[in-house]
């Protein structure tokens, strides 16, 4: 015997038993007698046998690759969630593959079509876009997905996230209770749920302390480091009229924006308040640290993994999960008298 080349029958010639019950082992699909089980499994082992996965795979359909879409891998929040569902799954026999969108929605729709293509077991994305969604041909293959971080209210798949529009309404509490009336927000991509529902937040929070919202003071930053830059610069080289304090709604918007604040000269807190959702990166190290709403990824993550994993082995859709999100009071806000 070719101990290089071991086939399955060749285990079942040196057991004594039929390739089906080699298969059925191998497999761990159908009930086989332990006695039987054990001899088959030491041949495995004497002989060194390594199954052709690849052939396995494709008889089955299965690749045993997962991937989550998110809208930029470079930003430190999904960074974090998925090294927690990469640690998870791969004890599960999973292999996670990364992508990012880059909040094209043209891009999100190619990379799930080539997704599909290399018969992907199961997808977890933040969708670039809530209103129009390109899930509909995963839905219709029977491809398992879970939602991270944003939301499509219209289908029903199963969601990971937080109270966006309630730590909104926190944080921009928050800045009045400070005594803050004149506050602006840099807000995130409105298709998007955490881009709207953050928004509502703010608006519902200065609506309720009967405080005008100034619409001047409303920038759009596409929850995007660079755009948020471009947009403050440009109204900062042009206007003196500032906010006595900002809402920033992501971590990377409102690293564009000390960047901005930073080349005008603007100080923050003495000149500018500014609260974040979502905590910056390393920020225990500088002497400027925003306070900020910090999302619990690794938990995110977990939770995810889970919701992907009850449909990959069962096809169950278990229940949406809304996440505690944990308040982090830095040195970023004034007193406003």
């Amino acid at each position: 015997m070719d101990l290089k080349n071991v086939t399955m029958k060749d285990i079942a010639k040196y057991t004594g038993v039929s390739t089906a019950t080699v298969s059925r082992v191998l497999n761990d699909n159908y009930p086989v007698n332990i006695e039987t089980k054990k001899k088959v499994l030491k041949a495995i082992e004497e002989l060194n046998y390594e199954p052709n996965l690849v052939a396995k795979n494709l008889r089955s359909r299965k690749s045993n690759l997962v991937a989550i879409i998110v809208a930029d891998i470079k930003n430190p929040y999904y960074v974090s969630i998925a090294k927690e569902i990469d640690d998870y799954l791969f004890e599960e026999g999973y292999s996670l593959i990364t992508c990012s969108t880059d909040e094209s929605i043209e891009k999100e729709a190619d990379i799930i079509r080539l997704l599909l293509s290399k018969h992907i077991d199961g997808i977890v994305i933040a969708p670039s876009d809530s209103e129009n969604s390109k899930l509909t041909g995963l839905i219709e293959q029977h491809v398992p997905i879970v939602l991270v971080d944003r939301k499509i209210n219209v289908l029903s798949i199963p969601f990971v996230g937080t109270n966006n529009f309630k730590e909104a309404y926190n944080l921009t509490e928050y800045l009045i209770k400070k005594g803050h009336e004149k506050i602006g927000v840099v807000t995130g991509k409105l298709n998007t749920s955490t881009g709207k529902e953050r928004l509502e937040g703010f608006k519902m929070a200065m609506g309720n302390y009967g405080l005008p919202v100034d619409e001047k003071w409303i920038f759009y930053g596409d929850f995007e480091e660079k755009q948020a830059y471009e947009v403050l610069s440009l109204f900062l080289k042009n206007n003196k009229d500032l906010p006595t304090a900002l809402l920033s709604c992501n971590n990377l918007m409102t690293k564009g924006t000390m960047i901005a604040l930073n080349e005008e000269n603007i100080k923050i807190p003495e000149d500018i308040s500014i609260v974040s959702f979502g905590a910056m990166e390393n920020q225990e190290f500088f002497n400027t640290r925003i306070t900020c709403i910090e999302q619990d990824t690794s938990y995110m993550g977990k939770k995810v993994a889970e919701l992907l994993l009850a449909q990959l082995k069962n096809g169950q859709k278990l229940k949406s999960m809304i996440v505690e999100s944990t308040f982090i009071e830095g040195n970023s806000v004034r007193e406003w008298n």
